[in-house]
């Protein structure tokens, strides 16, 4: 029998470029060094998580379809949907991102069969790709009472509060990153919590540039992968 989680609701923004983090030298020295949001705890600057050169994720594209996400994720099943587009936002007067609400669903336990979906879903003629990902992670954590914010220690638990995240990623053998905001829960307030953290970080952004043409969701960005496009961050 498989386990069931609760839905995840959440409150997003991410951008993607061509190359590794170490080809975008401006993009991590921002988020390693950045501190805009005071910090609880004596924790030491973020650390990369996951290895490159282990277990991908794979996720299975709908054609068409960029607001749904399907993969297989170190033994989890996972669908996640987009509820809403809440269109390209400004940011700091000069960044563009495209703000998105998502839900996602976590199965594990899956039946064999679904897990050969992934495995061998090209040769049944879906379409499937492979993600290699390592990340590093800062967390900020929101008060629900005030809309506080305070950058906590990435292991910590929080019920309320926004993931600051960078990503090296690679496809067909090709490398790429992302960086992204994502806020949780996605109630009636974290739209404004959401927007003062990401500005407070993006304040200090300079030599990269975050717009709309290369701000979008893994599902449209796999798309684009997949048809040919690319990315042109």
């Amino acid at each position: 029998m498989y386990a069931k989680n609760i839905p995840f609701a959440s409150h997003e923004v991410r951008w993607f470029f061509d190359g590794a983090v170490d080809k975008n030298p401006a993009l991590g020295s921002w988020f390693e060094t950045s501190s805009p949001i005071p910090k609880q705890g004596g924790f030491g600057p973020p650390v990369w998580m996951g290895r490159l050169g282990g277990e991908p994720d794979v996720y299975l594209l709908v054609p068409g379809a960029d607001d749904m996400g399907i993969k297989w994720r170190e033994g989890n099943f996972q669908v996640k949907g987009r509820t809403a587009s809440l269109g390209v936002h400004s940011f700091c007067g000069r960044f563009q991102g495209s703000v998105e609400r998502w839900v996602r669903w976590s199965y594990a336990g899956m039946p064999e069969a679904y897990r050969n979906l992934f495995l061998d879903g090209n040769e049944k003629g879906l379409i499937t790709v492979s993600v290699r990902k390592t990340r590093a992670l800062r967390k900020i954590k929101i008060d629900t009472y005030d809309g506080s914010a305070l950058e906590v220690d990435p292991k910590e638990f929080i019920d309320r509060g926004i993931n600051f995240e960078l990503t090296d990623i690679e496809v067909g053998g090709k490398p790429y990153c992302t960086v992204a905001f994502e806020a949780y829960p996605d109630d009636s307030a974290m739209h404004a919590a959401f927007t003062r953290v990401v500005e407070a970080f993006l304040g200090g952004l300079k030599g990269v540039e975050l717009g709309a043409g290369n701000s979008m969701s893994y599902p449209e960005w796999l798309l684009n992968i997949v048809s040919g496009a690319g990315n042109s961050g």
